[in-house]
């Protein structure tokens, strides 16, 4: 048996304010996960163990890599097996200013997940 790909996803995710790259990386997570439904899982492959039998790549791309921190979406997809790659990537259009405060950060992330299953 070996690991083959099954599904390849595609995530958006802001923070409006504050260039938190991390928030933008769990929102893009989610719209990830939130645009499948991996019924083949359990009712094609007949996978009863999630951590052994199946695993998830997920390419991470933000404006600033290195404030990205990976256990964002491995602690959000814990019923997997995760590994992760933090890329250069996403934008960091100029925000807009509030009452006199300075321009806000504005960073999209996109995280791209890939489910592997063992056949």
């Amino acid at each position: 048996m070996a690991f083959k790909r099954l599904i390849i996803e595609f995530g958006q995710g802001v923070d409006m304010h504050g260039g938190d790259q991390n928030n933008a990386i769990l929102k893009a997570t989610k719209d990830a996960v939130h645009h499948c439904c991996m019924a083949g899982i359990s009712e094609i492959f007949e996978i009863k163990d999630r951590k052994t039998e199946a695993k998830i790549h997920a390419d991470i791309y933000v404006p600033h890599p290195e404030q990205a921190d990976p256990a964002v979406v491995t602690d959000y997809l814990s019923r997997w097996t995760v590994d992760t790659e933090v890329h250069q990537g996403g934008a960091n259009p100029r925000g807009i200013a509030f009452d006199g405060d300075p321009e806000t950060e504005i960073t999209i992330a996109i995280v791209v997940l890939t489910v592997y299953v063992n056949v």
